[in-house]
């Protein structure tokens, strides 16, 4: 796999992204001459990225899910502050409760913006970043 170019395994990843099978891909690996050996190193190469890939997009939707949820809910809850405030609706409710709905639709949007901002890193392979650092004694 040493010989293999990094554009080409990116170009690999795209493709299997794209939906093409690694049936197809393996066919071309092996066209161009390639050893069986180094096609199954390149396809569990590829196969690792993209499972990165796929799982980065599945977390990336979901903090922006949370966050556009907890946008809604705070412009519902403004809009409903507003209205309590003029005294058109829900005279009757204390106010802690009516402005609950404003302050939870914020604190969603926190969370969804942490979500996006926190992100996972595969565990690394090897001794780990403190090791690499200071070797054994």
């Amino acid at each position: 796999m040493g010989n293999l170019p990094e554009s080409t395994i990116e170009r690999l990843v795209q493709q299997k992204l794209d939906g093409e099978s690694y049936q197809q891909i393996r066919s071309q690996l092996a066209q161009s001459g390639l050893s069986e050996e180094e096609i199954k190193a390149i396809i569990r190469v590829v196969d690792e990225r993209v499972l990165l890939a796929e799982t980065g997009q599945r977390e990336e939707d979901r903090a922006r899910k949370w966050y556009r949820t907890g946008l809604v809910i705070a412009i519902v809850g403004l809009i409903i502050s507003i209205a309590f405030n003029a005294g058109y609706i829900l005279t009757h409710l204390p106010p802690w409760l009516v402005y609950s709905l404003f302050l939870a639709g914020i604190a969603i949007m926190f969370y969804g913006r942490m979500l996006q901002r926190r992100k996972s890193t595969p565990f690394e392979k090897g001794p780990g970043r403190i090791r690499s650092k200071r070797p054994f004694k």
